[in-house]
């Protein structure tokens, strides 16, 4: 194994269908960028040992455990070889469990890459401790692949914008990611509260109108600097009264990705994943890229 790169794609592979999707999304990423894709492979946690005869079996087991590894890791190099030939890879295979040997790989990385299910040390990402543990810890974005799979092609971007820092830096991502594939943006901007809250609320004390008009200031705000970064990215605002990730969810319908940070402005900053971005983790029909920090 080569020393690892600056700024590296970094790829869970563990062998099932999900990562090797992660791989080939990761991959196109990877080449895109002109950066070094990683793939890393997580053996089990050794067990207890008891006796000689267990210490004899189980040097056997991890043995062949790292066979397989490799040979999951060869397997992977010779499907993305053909497909990106300019593309440099570098492979590791690690101890467990996989939320740290991916952690440690994120101290290179500019994003890690994830299958939303998998088999084995990386098995479940969706509901289980790996991808959690990733995405509440990683210094860079994190993309959980979710739905039907392609590699990035010019569907619509969607970005979730909110007007704090971790927005601004998803904002940036999201605009990035879609300058470079060539894609379209969607800006999506919420707020709560409803003109139907009828006589025995606050409802009729509000100005919408006006309420609608800050909103989609704060909204324009949030986008300022990258729009003109990214001249090329043709960008639809969208600025809603509703549940940040149902209003996303009902514009990323022919999205390739979502783009959100993984907490934004509420009274739980101190949180480690919102619920929006839980909530996109769990029903997106995309990939969705969760931004930490830079």
């Amino acid at each position: 194994m080569s020393t690892p790169a600056s700024h590296s794609v970094v790829v869970g592979l563990d062998g099932s269908d999900a990562s090797t999707a992660a791989a080939l999304w990761g991959a196109a990423v990877a080449s895109k960028w002109g950066a070094t894709l990683s793939l890393v492979h997580a053996l089990p946690q050794d067990g207890p040992l008891y006796s000689p005869a267990a210490i004899m079996l189980e040097s056997q087991f991890l043995s062949q455990l790292r066979e397989d590894g490799e040979a999951i890791i060869g397997t992977a190099k010779r499907l993305l070889g053909p497909k990106f030939p300019g593309l440099e890879i570098e492979t590791t295979i690690s101890p467990g469990p996989a939320g740290t040997a991916l952690l440690e790989a994120a101290d290179w990385a500019r994003l890690i890459v994830l299958g939303s299910t998998g088999t084995g040390a990386i098995r479940s990402v969706l509901l289980g401790s790996t991808a959690l543990h990733v995405v509440n810890r990683a210094p860079c974005p994190v993309t959980v692949l979710r739905g039907e799979v392609t590699t990035p092609d010019q569907r619509p971007v969607v970005v979730g914008v909110d007007g704090s820092d971790l927005s601004r830096d998803a904002v940036a991502h999201a605009f990035e990611f879609a300058s470079f594939f060539e894609a379209p943006l969607t800006a999506v901007h919420t707020w709560q509260g409803s003109p139907t809250l009828g006589a025995g609320g606050t409802g009729m004390l509000v100005d919408w109108d006006a309420v609608k008009q800050e909103e989609e200031a704060l909204l324009s705000e949030g986008l300022a600097g990258e729009s003109e970064r990214y001249p090329d990215v043709s960008v639809t605002r969208v600025a809603e009264q509703g549940a940040a990730a149902d209003v996303i969810l009902r514009h990323a319908g022919d999205a390739q990705l979502i783009v959100v940070g993984s907490h934004g402005r509420g009274p739980w900053l101190g949180a480690l994943m919102g619920s929006t971005s839980q909530n996109l983790l769990h029903h997106a029909k995309c990939p969705v890229m969760i931004c930490r920090s830079e």
